[in-house]
Parts: C-alpha cells; structure tokens; sequence
C-alpha cells in the first residue's frame, strides 16, 4: 500500500475520544458516527464516501489512506483531530491505519481478521482472534499493561487511554501476540475445541439455506463464535439442551445491521411478533400465562438493536456485545419452535439467503 506522502494532511491528525462531550474539534469520526464533520465508517447511517466504503471501517480506513494527499485534503479540510466515540477492536485498526499507516499498511490483513473476529463474531484466523482479544482485555487484572489502566474510572478516558497504548504498542501486539496469551488463550481453546467438536456432529444443524436460516442444537450453551461460525448463515437459533427442558436463543448476526459491500445477509425482519406467537403456544403447551416481570416468557429485540435476540427466559436488557440475558426452560419442542420460525421467515418479504 503507498504510504501517504509528507505533505498530505492526515499527518497533523491527533487522537482524541468522542466521549459525552463530543470530543475535539473539528474532528474525522471513524468506526463509530460523530453527528458532524467527515466520517469513515461502516455503522448504519454512516457519512463515508462511496469511494472508500468497505465491509468494515478498517477496510475504509485503508482505502481512504490509499487515496492520495489531494483527496486527504479535500475529505478532512480543516480536521485536525481523529476521533471514535466506542472502544474495540474495529475502532483500534481503523485508527492504527490513519495515524500510523507505515505499521499498519504490512499487517493490512491481520487487522481485517481482527477486526472481523471482533464486529462479525465469526472465526477468521487464530492471529486475528488473538489480536481481538488482546484489544478487548487489555486493561483486564491479567494483562501487562493492567496498572496502566488500573485507577481510570471515566470509561471515555479509559477508552482514550486504552487506544494510546495499543497505537504506541501496536508491533508488539501484532507481531509477537503470544506475549499476551494470558488474555485470549483460554477462549481461544474452549471456541477452536467446539468448533472442532460441532463440525464431528457435537452440534446438530440444520440449514435452512433458502430463508438464510440455520438451527443448532447442543447439550449446554457454546460460545457465540461457536454458533456464528458453525451457522454459515445470518439468521442463527440455538436450543440448548438441558435436563429441566430446552432452552432457546434466536440472534440476528450484526453483519446485517452494519452497512456492506461484499456481504449480503437477508433483511431483518421485527422478531416481536414471533414472540408474541410463540408465548401463545407456550401458554397452551403450559396451561399458564407468565405472572410479573420475573417470570420466564418469549422476549425479542427491535431490529434496530446490533444484535437482536428472541429468546426464552427473563425479560433484561443487554449491552451490545455481551450474552448476559436469563434462559429458562420451554415446554415447547424443538420442532415446533423451528417450525415457526420457518414460517415467520417464508411469510416475510425479501428472503434471498445469505450465506457465510
């Protein structure tokens, strides 16, 4: 990739952090979305130029690099700030390719299976599940760099903080992650032994190919990367099985919430009235309706949530990359709640299938 010549303007960029305040300005916004000023990202809604769109902001990043000093200048104008308004894995790539691109252009593909791993929740590469975690945990008990961060309590200067030392410690991170294992090892073995244990028939499947559509069937949960990779589709429900009955969780992947270009998962469709359909037939199988805000039911997220969840169990919000949410068993069988979301599928518009 041809390094951005000595007179272009991402040179003058600084990092900064848009926190509630909104950050530094004038500013670029990448990965996430500032509500002005230019923006390199792939969220919904985002203000990125058709030139430099790509599946994920880091791709952009480094199309927007590679785009030459006149186009630099005309895109930032008077910027002279880069900033993101979240904290990951994404968001640390994109901005490692703006503000040190002489590091970030050779290790090019690793951060794209970083990023990947990280906003896509699918198995890429071990580098890349590595690196991802590596970003994520950084400032965890366990890390070396732990009393870096250890009495930052204000979560944007904690993410500020956390991004400085990742782009002042970016080759070691990226070309010697082992260094680091403690942070990602352990996950790393439990998703490669169920990804192994899953494709020898661990994990039953059924794929629904038409409609985009996989069921996976276990005894106990598996980790979401586990289910995601597995899948090979979008639209991904699994039954865990237990002795007091199965337990369900539905997830839209968030690969159909972020703007893409080479991908194309199938449209989202509002899951709450599946909900309301599968409580019905819960009641009937049961006899009873759920009484307060404890009792098990069918619940389901808006479309527009990152990754929305239709699921059996207590009523909880969740943060957008966390599995926190309470399953409960159902007295429905696996065959009945497959069929009706076979249905709710095949009766909604626009079900081209889209396959990983």
């Amino acid at each position: 990739m041809p390094l951005p010549t000595a007179d272009s303007p991402i040179h003058r960029l600084q990092l900064g952090f848009a926190g509630p305040d909104g950050g530094p300005r004038p500013h670029l916004s990448v990965d996430g979305m500032t509500p002005e000023g230019p923006n390199l990202s792939h969220w919904p809604g985002n203000r990125t130029p058709a030139a430099f769109k790509a599946d994920l902001s880091t791709g952009i990043a480094f199309r927007f690099v590679r785009a030459g000093t006149a186009a630099h200048a005309e895109f930032l104008g008077d910027v002279d700030w880069v900033v993101n308004d979240h904290y990951d894995t994404d968001g640390f790539a994109s901005l490692l390719a703006i503000l040190q691109p002489e590091i970030a252009a050779p290790r090019e593909e690793l951060l794209l299976a970083a990023a990947a791993t990280g906003d896509f929740g699918c198995w890429q590469t071990w580098r890349g599940f590595a690196v991802d975690r590596i970003v994520a945990n950084i400032a965890r008990s366990d890390s070396p760099a732990a009393n870096v961060f250890a009495r930052i309590d204000d979560p944007a200067e904690l993410a500020l903080r956390r991004y400085e030392w990742l782009l002042d410690n970016a080759v070691s991170i990226l070309d010697h992650p082992g260094g680091y294992r403690a942070l990602y090892e352990e996950e790393m073995a439990r998703v490669e032994q169920e990804i192994d244990a899953g494709i020898r028939g661990a994990i039953e499947r059924t794929h629904h190919r038409e409609l985009g559509f996989t069921t996976l069937a276990s005894n106990g949960p598996r980790h979401r990367m586990t289910l995601n990779t597995l899948a090979g589709t979008y639209r991904v429900l699994h039954t865990e099985q237990h002795a007091d009955g199965p337990h369900y969780r539905y997830h839209d992947r968030t690969e159909s919430w972020f703007e893409l270009v080479t991908l194309a998962p199938p449209p989202r469709h509002d899951l709450r009235p599946l909900a309301e359909r599968l409580t019905e037939l819960e009641a009937q199988a049961t006899g009873a309706t759920p009484d307060g805000d404890t009792a098990p039911t069918w619940n389901a997220d808006p479309p527009t949530a990152p990754i929305p969840e239709l699921y059996h169990g207590i009523a909880a919000e969740q943060e957008y990359g966390q599995i926190t949410r309470e399953l409960a068993p159902s007295a429905l069988s696996p065959a009945t709640v497959e069929a009706e979301f076979v249905r709710f599928f095949a009766t909604r518009p626009n079900n081209a299938a889209g396959s990983t």
